[in-house]
């Protein structure tokens, strides 16, 4: 369902004949939403609609002091808006559901981030730039900064397009939330874990100021389900956002972290005299 909200999304910028960057609240003019600020709480933002009208108006939470953040909530609605199966609701959604892609997160509003995701940050806007460089906090700013994006949501749109091995995570209150790999990365993340001792994430949570560089940490600190060498590290670079009492985390792999085995001992491992259909152990 991902990919349809993705379609979607390409399609709405097709259709609107935009190219690079634009205001997402012109756009949602153009689709007869009207955008109104407010103090409410207990949501970010919410779609109230008629059914059948393609006509409607987007509440976004006044007291959002990001900019990023605030368009992407106007951007998630729009998904609600656009989307045909999110037609027969209106939306009222947490701060919880917008910007976050945690597997918990209810279908639609999922649906809703990811299309806020390529709508604002079109893949073919940023393919060059961020495809062939390895991924760093320099290409999350340059598309934060160029878009009027979060750094979250831009760090997860660098994690769909980029070609390295790769994961962007978000940690509150000490522990991992959710987190999206790139393509390459096939690594396990344990969510709902304790954020490492010896992370430069955990030493964010301490109060600790760190270095706005890559650091090498061990890997095992952060992955699982990999054949591991004993001494296979990830870089790391972490940044608190103290507006959210959160961290976000982006990890790349650069270099091999699995123990590899040669033909050989992988041979060695079948006992011969074992070797028939009724055996119970094989080797890993």
């Amino acid at each position: 369902m991902n990919d349809l909200a993705r379609v979607h999304a390409r399609e709405l910028l097709r259709a609107l004949a935009i190219e690079g960057p634009f205001n997402i609240q012109d756009v949602a003019g153009r689709l007869g939403l009207e955008i109104v600020e407010s103090d409410v709480s207990g949501f970010d933002g919410a779609l109230v609609r008629v059914v059948g009208v393609p006509l409607g108006t987007i509440i976004v939470k006044r007291s959002i002091r990001e900019v990023g953040r605030k368009n992407f909530t106007i951007a998630h609605e729009v998904g609600h808006f656009v989307i045909p199966h999110h037609a027969a609701r209106g939306a009222t959604c947490r701060s919880d559901d917008v910007e976050s892609w945690a597997k918990s997160l209810p279908k639609e509003e999922c649906e809703a981030n990811v299309f806020a995701g390529e709508f604002l940050i079109p893949e073919l806007s940023v393919r060059d730039r961020v495809c062939s460089v390895a991924p760093s906090f320099e290409s999350i700013r340059w598309m934060a900064e160029t878009f009027s994006t979060s750094l979250t949501a831009s760090g997860y749109r660098l994690m769909d397009i980029t070609s390295f091995r790769a994961a962007i995570v978000w940690s509150s209150a000490g522990h991992i939330r959710w987190f999206k790999p790139s393509g390459e990365f096939q690594a396990f993340i344990p969510v709902r874990e304790k954020v490492g001792e010896g992370t430069v994430a955990y030493r964010c949570f301490s109060g600790e100021r760190v270095a706005d560089r890559f650091e090498r940490v061990p890997a095992e600190l952060w992955v699982e389900g990999w054949n591991m060498r004993p001494d296979a590290t990830i870089l790391e670079q972490s940044v608190f956002l103290p507006y959210y009492q959160s961290v976000l985390t982006l990890l790349h792999l650069d270099e091999p972290v699995e123990l590899v085995k040669h033909e050989e001992e992988a041979l060695a491992e079948l006992d011969p005299d074992e070797f028939t259909l009724r055996r119970k152990r094989w080797p890993r």
